[in-house]
């Protein structure tokens, strides 16, 4: 009878290791609180990182004694704002200068401002006219990826490394 409870004990403390290093594995708090880490039934983790207010939000499920094998996830981005650029109607060459957007209506020259002040901020230029033409260029020798032309009806985007624009 002895050794049946001390059986019965072992198993207890064996089932109680088991089951807590199974949701410590699960209950991993993520490095920061604008993340989370979500773990699928393998073990695999998926980390999700949020900037600009997002934030991750789910219940912890999966727990041993729940049948529950799904949580819902909520992105709630409220605080985030997105980019307004102040239109600006052109019909002779014209200077593009960061988060502006240009509604060009003739052939002209758009010389887009200095990139080396502008990382990680565009241009938008929209070509309204049915055969107006848009040449590129930039100032201080930057570079221009993506072409220096644009024909009738397009709109270009252009995006600053801090070095040159690339055009999309």
């Amino acid at each position: 009878m002895k050794a049946r409870s001390q059986l019965c004990l072992f198993f207890a403390a064996l089932l109680t290791v088991l089951a807590n290093t199974a949701l410590a594995k699960y209950a991993s708090p993520p490095d920061d609180e604008n993340s989370a880490l979500i773990v699928g039934c393998a073990g695999e983790k998926y980390p999700i990182s949020g900037v600009g207010g997002i934030r991750v939000i789910g219940g912890h499920h999966g727990h041993w004694s729940t049948n529950i094998k799904t949580s819902p996830i909520q992105i709630d981005g409220s605080s985030i704002s997105s980019q307004r650029f102040q239109p600006v109607y052109v019909d002779t060459d014209f200077s593009a200068a960061a988060n502006g957007a240009y509604f060009v209506s003739k052939s002209s020259v758009c010389t887009l401002s200095t990139a080396s002040g502008a990382a990680g901020q565009e241009i938008v230029v929209c070509n309204t006219s049915k055969d107006a033409t848009i040449t590129y260029q930039t100032v201080q020798g930057e570079v221009l990826r993506g072409g220096d032309q644009s024909g009738p009806g397009k709109v270009d985007r252009f995006i600053s490394d801090g070095k040159g624009w690339y055009r999309e």
